[in-house]
C-alpha cells in the first residue's frame, strides 16, 4: 500500500492542472468540497460504535469463495477498521447529489455509515447487498437512529445482485465495497453495466488495495463501454459519458 501510494502521489494531479472542463468542475465541486448533509448525525453515529465493545460473529463468505468463514469481532473494531472513512461516505454524497444520481446501489452495508451518506443525498433511493445478516441487522438500525431508509438486502451477492438488478432496472451509481478482488470486482462490474446508462457512476472502493485490485482496476478502465475514470487513491470513479472524444484517466490528488 505504502509504495502504491507514493506511485499515487507522483502520478496524481493537482485540480488546476485538470483540463477537462467536466472533470475540473467535479473537482471543484464534489471532490475538493467538503461537508455533507446529515455528516454531524451520521459521525455522531460513527462515534458511538467506535466506543461499542459488543461482539459479534460475522460470516465471511470470501472473495466469492464458497466456503464460509466466521470471526468474532468488536463493533468498534468493525466500525474503525472495516467501515468506509467519513471522506468517503462525503464524497459519494456529493457526486449523487451534484450529478442527480437517484437510483444507488451499494454493494458491502458494513455497519450502515456510508449507506446513511448515500441515503442523504439527492432525492434518493438506495438498495445495499450484504452478506452477512447481522451487520445488515445493526445497518438496519443503525439507520433509523440517524432517521434515513434504505433497502437492506441479505444474501451473498452472487445470490441477491442479480435479483436486485431486475428490481432497480436503473443503477445511476453504483459503490462496489463488498469483495476486495479481482475476478469478483469485474464479475460485479458486468453485471451492473446493463442496468446504467451514460449518466451513471460506479465507484469501485480500494481500487490499490492489493495487486490484484490493481489489475482489477486497470481492466475496468479499458473496458470499451468507459469513457472516462477518475483515480483518488481510495476509490476509483468510473463514467461512461459520451461526450468524450477519447478515453480519459485522471489521477487526481484527493
Amino acid at each position: 500500500m505504502a509504495k502504491a501510494y507514493l506511485k499515487y502521489r507522483i502520478k496524481a494531479q493537482k485540480r488546476h492542472g485538470v483540463h477537462s472542463p467536466f472533470v475540473y468542475d467535479l473537482s471543484e465541486e464534489v471532490i475538493h468540497k467538503s461537508g455533507a448533509i446529515n455528516s454531524d448525525a451520521i459521525e455522531g453515529l460513527r462515534k458511538d460504535l467506535t466506543r461499542d465493545s459488543s461482539r459479534i460473529k460475522i460470516k465471511d463468505h470470501g472473495a466469492g469463495s464458497r466456503i464460509n468463514r466466521e470471526s468474532e469481532r468488536s463493533i468498534s473494531e468493525i466500525a474503525k477498521v472495516s467501515a468506509s472513512p467519513k471522506k468517503i461516505g462525503q464524497l459519494l454524497q456529493r457526486l449523487a447529489s451534484y450529478l442527480h444520481l437517484e437510483n444507488i446501489l451499494e454493494l458491502g452495508t458494513n455497519l450502515g455509515l456510508t449507506t446513511a451518506y448515500l441515503a442523504s443525498s439527492y432525492h434518493s433511493k438506495v438498495w445495499s447487498l450484504e452478506g452477512d445478516p447481522t451487520l445488515a441487522s445493526l445497518a438496519v438500525k443503525n439507520l433509523q437512529k440517524v432517521g434515513l431508509k434504505g433497502e437492506i438486502i441479505v444474501g451473498r451477492f452472487e445470490d441477491t445482485l442479480d435479483l436486485t438488478l431486475d428490481q432497480i432496472e436503473k443503477v445511476e451509481l453504483a459503490y462496489l465495497d463488498g469483495n476486495h478482488q479481482k475476478k469478483p470486482t469485474i464479475e460485479y462490474f458486468e453485471k451492473i453495466l446493463p442496468f446504467t446508462n451514460t449518466e451513471s457512476v460506479i465507484a469501485i472502493g480500494d481500487i490499490h488495495w492489493s495487486q490484484d485490485m490493481e489489475e482489477a482496476w486497470e481492466e475496468i478502465k479499458e473496458h470499451s463501454a468507459v469513457s472516462l475514470t477518475i483515480d483518488l487513491f481510495d476509490i476509483g470513479l468510473v463514467f461512461f459519458r459520451t461526450d468524450r472524444a477519447e478515453k480519459e484517466h485522471f489521477t487526481i490528488r484527493l
